[in-house]
């Protein structure tokens, strides 16, 4: 049972890790301009006859990489004090064993 629990909160810490990085990575993108994705943005607006500069879709990525940061932010936060009380349940259960 406890494997089982231990193993459970690795695959979950696992799956918000890599989301992590893919959001890291996806919206720190919006924010400088010599990456692709401003790069198909302006692209495609430009296809659609709306012509904009990459420098303001980069400009206008900024509020939105700042939400999604303290949205993450705080979801890690709560995986954090999640991972802890599951430590500490750990390290009870352990030294209980000892005794």
């Amino acid at each position: 049972m406890l494997r089982q629990a231990q193993r459970r909160d690795a695959l979950q810490a696992a799956r918000v890790f890599g989301g992590t990085d893919n959001v890291g990575l996806f919206f720190g993108e919006d924010i400088f301009v010599t990456f692709g994705a401003i790069v198909l943005m302006t692209t495609f607006l430009k296809e659609a006859g709306i012509v904009v500069e990459p420098m303001h879709v980069a400009v206008w990525g900024i509020p939105t990489a700042t939400c999604v940061f303290l949205i993450h932010g705080f979801r890690l936060w709560l995986l954090d004090r999640q991972l802890a009380r599951v430590l500490d349940a750990l390290t009870r259960n352990a030294a209980g064993d000892k005794a």
